[in-house]
Parts: C-alpha cells; sequence; structure tokens
C-alpha cells in the first residue's frame, strides 16, 4: 500500500495482491514510524453505505488514517480491470481515491 497526502487530496494506492485480499473481506494495513510517532494506515473493507470515508485518531504513540471502505465498491474497484481511475470521491473539501498500481497489475483492462 502507497498512500500519497497532498493539498485536500489523499490516495491509497493498493497491489492487486492488496486488492484480492480486500476482496476476501480482509484489512490492509501499514505502519511506518515518523519522528516519535508511528503512523498506522489500514484500509477497512467492511464500511457502511455507500461512500468511502477517511478517518483519522490519535492514540498514544500512535497515529490512524482510516479508509472505510463499503465492500460493494471493493467489488467496483475489482471489476474495473486494469484501470488508471479507481474509485474517486469528494468528502467536503477533500477528495479521496483508491487506486490499483498498475505496474503491478496481471488484470486485462476492459473494453470501453
Amino acid at each position: 500500500m502507497n498512500v500519497k497526502i497532498e493539498d485536500r487530496n489523499l490516495r491509497f494506492k493498493i497491489t492487486e495482491e492488496e486488492l484480492n485480499k480486500l476482496m476476501a473481506r480482509q484489512f490492509l494495513h501499514l505502519k511506518t514510524p515518523i519522528l516519535n510517532k508511528t503512523l498506522v494506515v489500514t484500509i477497512n473493507p467492511q464500511g457502511r453505505g455507500d461512500a468511502m470515508e477517511a478517518r483519522l485518531a490519535l492514540d498514544g504513540n500512535e497515529v490512524y488514517l482510516n479508509l472505510l471502505i463499503p465492500f460493494s465498491k471493493v467489488r467496483d474497484l475489482a471489476d474495473m480491470g486494469r484501470s488508471r481511475a479507481g474509485l474517486q470521491q469528494q468528502a467536503g473539501d477533500l477528495s479521496i481515491s483508491l487506486q490499483v498500481d498498475l505496474r503491478a497489475d496481471s488484470r486485462k483492462a476492459l473494453a470501453r
């Protein structure tokens, strides 16, 4: 998993293998030390409703960035095949996207 945070943009890029884990309803997580804290990034494929939702939480020395995504959206991402587009969503001023990294994606592109 790769996470990019830019001016009001939050982009999660995953591998095809990680997509398969989400399709199996498994969480993805990544831990990385930043200064004196640990950033824990998770993608939870058991979100509610029909929209992706990003949450930020602090707990002692850990900072959690959670992406909650309904399983129907995970399925949409898998069904689009090899595609640069991925899933996009606006949440207030924040743009959230979830993409499969094309460099490691063996799925076929769907005909348009």
